[in-house]
């Protein structure tokens, strides 16, 4: 009797207890929570990934300007060639540095200038009263068309003052200097470009363009 109705009390719990349940149920129901069946994915965004760690900024790298130097540009030397100057008994060459060397005007600039300090020669290509060149190089298209391997060599009015042993040094310095090198002949004209006769070493005139031969007898 007393097992009977201990079961029966048993009974009256569990239906209590789903009744409470159910209740409850119908509590969430009514006030508009959603229920569902089985699990379902959360939207994403609604939970933020982990932070990854960040990545660590690439450090400069160094131009090629700036693991290399820049090479200096090469410093331009003139180069040198045979001038020829006055000596006690005649013309002596003397290698002078003169830029540009194949120019016909370097070399004339080269004998105005005079002979380096260390040499015991002597220029004769500028006036001994007024320090002035004697020589200048006549550029003209016509003449330079009509005689194109002469080099025309234009002499001032104070170089027909000079004594002739004087002009005969002048000239034979600079065709020396000029033929000598390689530049062509020496053809003389006057201011106006108008061909003119000099003196050779043995008093005779010369009418033609001058070559090294004519002034070989003065070399020293």
């Amino acid at each position: 009797m007393n097992r009977c109705w201990s079961n029966r009390n048993i009974l009256f719990r569990c239906i209590a207890a789903c009744s409470g349940t159910a209740a409850v149920c119908i509590a969430l129901v009514s006030c508009g929570v959603p229920t569902q069946d089985f699990a379902k994915p959360l939207a994403s965004g609604v939970i933020a990934p982990p932070a990854l760690p960040a990545s660590p900024s690439p450090s400069p790298s160094s131009s090629p300007t700036d693991s290399q130097s820049v090479a200096p540009s090469p410093t331009v030397t003139p180069d040198p060639v045979e001038l020829w100057f006055a000596g006690d008994v005649g013309l002596v060459p003397v290698l002078t540095a003169v830029e540009p060397a194949n120019s016909a005007e370097a070399v004339v600039a080269g004998l105005v200038a005079g002979p380096p300090e260390d040499e015991q020669l002597r220029t004769v290509a500028v006036d001994p009263l007024t320090g002035l060149p004697l020589i200048s190089v006549f550029l003209d298209e016509v003449t330079e068309s009509v005689n194109p391997g002469d080099v025309n060599i234009a002499l001032s009015p104070e170089f027909t003052a000079l004594p002739p042993n004087e002009q005969v040094l002048v000239l034979g310095q600079l065709v020396l200097s000029i033929a000598g090198d390689g530049l062509g002949t020496v053809a003389f004209v006057d201011q106006t470009g108008s061909p003119v006769a000099v003196p050779l070493p043995d008093g005779r005139l010369l009418d033609r363009p001058a070559t090294v031969e004519d002034y070989s007898s003065l070399i020293a």
